[in-house]
This record gives structure tokens, C-alpha cells and sequence, in this order.
């Protein structure tokens, strides 16, 4: 199934020496702007940018969209501990042997995805103090599909030879042919690239991307004949979040139309990858060694955008529990970094360059943040709700149990439509104090009274693997 296109990539460039033309040119475009380091580094922002100048206003609403998705959380996402659990496809389109990454490869990369996104990295303690109360966990688990589109079994993994060397393409021109690399990166960049999802173009077709996570893993460096020969490293990855997703809906890519899913370079997948980077970029075999790169793709295939706002201390994620900062840890580790004055709770916390979605070296890379966690979520039942499976024991508690009246005199029943066998019931009041508890077994009702004066009261209902919270005002 087709989809409307959106990137959001991660761009490295090392240093001018490490530079082709096609990053040269994205540079000299953008060098006004905090983009991260040398070099643009997120796709989805700079093709808002070039849509917002055909459709003046088209930024300002995306902004918008997701600054309502966030205020909105508790009545747009079914906000509870069940693990969600996302089938994946790797596509590996290789060339020649060395892309053709054996299983081991995609294995360790599946299992270091599921760490990060159930929060079972080990390198959670490495999280400042500062962030561990923001610290989140997505509770979402990918695992290697089982049965394709026609229900046959697999593996997950499908592996197609191709002609193609260089799915970034071959750029014809030289270093004073400005205008045309200009005129080929708009024109045929991201049409070379997601030749990688297309049968008839040499790669491979994607599966129902309504039912299946789809990972394309190839080489996506850039050939450049007219600068000796150059193979161009311009994207380690790249991810489309939702059709209409509100995040990024009307951007105008009514033409452009891609199939969802993740783009990988090959070199960039797994720890245990036996490819390393070749020069100039041999610096990343230490600085992405971990596999981390995978997770950081993910999260904006979820919806989520780079930390810093793609831009200075006047941008922002529109995520509430991320510091702003004025542009990425340039694929670093320092902890030294406040580069905006910010407030969360009333503290101006550093630059969080531990966070998957801005670019540090994998050896800091450990945490989503709570509400980022809470985003991706709502992603997934509002705009992949057919993604995901939920098991029966997990049947979340915000599907099945209602909490009402609200507002209330202070009487309040709850009634549960679904079996839920040892549910706790806790009432806290304005000041956080805990003021009542009850279990009952569901489905059936449970009534309560709040004792206390009017105002705002919150009612939590746990079972073993989930909860949900209901804001009640007693008037």
C-alpha cells in the first residue's frame, strides 16, 4: 500500500575532507540555520521547509498538529503499560557479498531495538540524575514477522540481489556545476533512494505497511565519477512517519508517493556488523558501534522529530520533558552541553544528550523520555492501529474500563467491560496524597466516594501489566 512521502534521516558529514557535493551543496543551502553539525542533518525538516515556501503556512500547522497531540495525550492515546508488539520485514538488498549481512547481524540489531524501546539497555544507569524522573519506557516489542502477506511462513529477513551499486545514485556533474547538483538533489535524491522498496527498480517491494514494519537495508552512498570516484555518505538512515499523521499532515507530497518504512545503510545495521566504514568516514566504526542508529529511525517512523527542533534555541520538539538545545551533540558525549535556557518543573536542565533522538555517539544514546514514550504510542493507535497486537492478558484498561461521573459531586462508579482479575483502585487527592484504596476483580462495578473538598482528583487503576488514569473534578 502506497503512502504519501516523508523523510526524517540522519545525515553525518565528518569534516570538509569527508564531504562530497551533494553535502556541499545541502551545507551551503542551509548554513543559516542550527542544523546540527556540517551539513544538514534531518531530511523531514528541510523538506517541510522546501514544501512551507510552496504552500506558505504548511510548517506553522505541522507545529501546531503535534503541540495538539501532546496537550492531548490523555484522551488521544490509550495511555497504559501493555506491551505493544510491531512485526518486522528486513529487506537486505545487496550488490555484492559483503551488503548481503547474514542473519546474526539483523538478529543483534532486532534485540538491541527491543532493549530500547522497553527500556532493557543496560546503560539506563548512565542516565543523569536530572532525567531520571522524565525517563520513559515505549513498552513496544518488534519481532522478525513469522507469516508474509499470503501467509506463508518466514523468517522476516528477504534478501534480493541487485544490479544497483549505488542506491543514492550517480551524480554526473563537478564540483562548477552548482545549479545542476541543485536542480538533481530536488529532482532525483529521494527518487534513487527508495529504489531500494521497488521490485521493478531493483530492490524489493514492501509488504502491507499497514501490517508490517518495513526495514530496507542497502547502500545508499552517493557515486560521484566527476570528483575521483567518490562514494558519497550523506544518509545513514531514514524513516517516514504516518500518511496524515498530524505531525506532519498537508505537506504537500501529493506527487511524491514512497512506501512507509525505514531505510538503513547497510553498514549502519547491528553492533556485530563484520563491514566497517571505509575512509573518510572510518571515525564512525567508534562513534556508532552500538546499533542505537536503528532506534533513533524508529522513533521518527513513530512521529517523533530530533530533540533539538531541527534548529536553535527558538525550536523545539514540541515534547514538554526534552530540554530545548541549539543544535545536536554533533556526535559527541558532552555532558557539559546547556546551550538554551529552558524550564522543566522550574529547572533548567542540560542538553540531553543521552536521548536516542538527537545524534550522539551510541555510547550515550540510552533513554526516551516519558511523554516521547506517551507520542509514540498514540502514533500507533490512532494512525497504525493495525500494526500492533496487543495479547488478550494485556487488553488495555483504558479500552475496557470507565470511570464517570466527571465532574462529579464526589460519588464515582467504575465499570469494567473485560476480564481484569486483581485490580488495585488508588484515589489521590490535589496534593498527591493517597487517600483511598480498593481492589475488585472485573469485569463488574466498583463504587467509590471521594472524601475530601472540591478540586481535582486522580483515580489509578493497576492490574500486573497495566494501568490507567482517570482525572476526576469534584464540584
Amino acid at each position: 500500500m502506497k503512502k504519501l512521502l516523508f523523510f526524517s534521516f540522519t545525515v553525518i558529514s565528518l569534516g570538509l575532507n569527508a564531504q562530497g557535493l551533494v553535502n556541499s551543496t545541502l551545507q551551503q543551502n542551509h548554513h543559516h540555520e542550527s542544523e546540527g553539525a556540517i551539513g544538514p542533518q534531518c531530511g523531514s525538516h528541510l523538506l517541510m521547509k522546501n514544501q512551507d515556501k510552496k504552500q506558505p503556512g504548511l510548517l506553522n500547522a505541522s507545529n501546531k498538529a503535534l503541540q495538539n497531540i501532546v496537550e492531548n495525550l490523555d484522551r488521544s492515546n490509550k495511555t497504559t503499560s501493555a506491551t505493544l508488539t510491531i512485526p518486522v520485514v528486513f529487506h537486505i538488498v545487496y550488490n555484492n557479498a559483503d551488503e548481503n549481512l547474514p542473519d546474526s547481524v539483523i538478529q543483534h540489531q532486532l534485540r538491541v531495538l527491543n532493549d530500547n524501546y522497553r527500556r532493557q539497555n543496560a546503560d539506563t544507569t548512565s542516565l543523569r540524575p536530572a532525567f531520571r524522573p522524565y525517563a520513559g519506557n515505549p513498552n513496544i516489542q518488534f519481532e522478525l514477522a513469522t507469516t508474509d502477506p499470503n501467509g506463508n511462513p518466514t523468517n522476516g529477513i528477504v534478501r534480493t540481489s541487485t544490479d544497483i551499486q549505488h542506491f543514492g545514485g550517480i551524480l554526473p556533474y563537478n564540483i562548477n556545476q552548482q545549479s545542476q547538483i541543485q536542480q538533481w538533489v530536488n529532482d532525483s535524491l529521494f527518487y534513487n533512494l527508495f529504489r531500494i522498496s521497488q521490485d521493478s527498480l531493483g530492490g524489493s517491494d514492501a509488504w502491507d505497511t499497514d501490517k508490517y514494519l518495513n526495514i530496507w537495508v542497502g547502500d545508499l552512498r552517493i557515486f560521484e565519477p566527476q570528483i575521483q570516484n567518490f562514494e558519497e555518505l550523506v544518509f545513514l538512515g531514514l524513516a517516514q512517519p504516518p500518511a496524515n499523521h498530524p505531525n506532519f499532515v498537508g505537506t504537500g507530497f501529493d506527487t511524491l508517493i514512497y512506501d512507509e518504512g525505514v531505510l538503513m545503510h547497510y553498514v549502519a545495521i547491528g553492533p556485530n556488523n563484520p563491514i566497517s566504514y571505509p575512509a573518510p568516514y572510518a571515525g564512525l566504526n567508534n562513534t556508532l558501534a552500538d546499533g542505537d542508529l536503528v532506534s533513533h529511525e524508529v522513533g521518527h517512523y513513530l512521529g517523533l522529530r530530533h530533540i533539538w527542533g531541527d534548529g536553535d534555541c527558538t525550536a523545539d520538539d514540541f515534547i514538554f520533558d526534552t530540554p530545548l538545545s541549539n543544535n545536536s551533540n554533533q556526535f559527541s558525549c558532552n555532558k557539559n552541553r546547556n546551550t538554551c535556557v529552558d524550564s522543566i518543573d522550574g529547572v533548567d536542565l542540560p542538553d540531553m544528550v543521552e536521548n536516542f533522538m538527537d545524534y550522539s555517539s551510541d555510547a550515550c544514546l540510552n533513554s526516551f523520555t516519558q511523554e516521547q514514550a506517551a507520542v509514540m504510542r498514540a502514533t500507533l493507535f490512532t494512525y497504525r492501529p493495525n500494526l500492533f497486537t496487543i495479547g488478550q492478558e494485556e487488553l488495555p484498561l483504558a479500552e475496557s474500563i470507565e470511570c464517570f461521573p466527571n465532574p462529579s459531586s464526589g460519588h464515582l462508579k467504575l465499570s469494567s467491560t473485560a476480564a481484569h482479575d486483581d485490580l488495585e483502585v488508588k484515589v489521590y487527592n490535589s496534593s498527591g496524597a493517597l487517600i483511598l484504596v480498593k481492589s475488585f476483580s472485573a469485569p463488574s462495578d466498583l463504587e467509590l466516594y471521594l472524601e475530601g473538598p472540591k478540586g481535582l482528583y486522580l483515580v489509578q487503576v493497576n492490574s500486573a501489566k497495566d494501568q490507567v488514569t482517570f482525572r476526576i473534578l469534584k464540584n
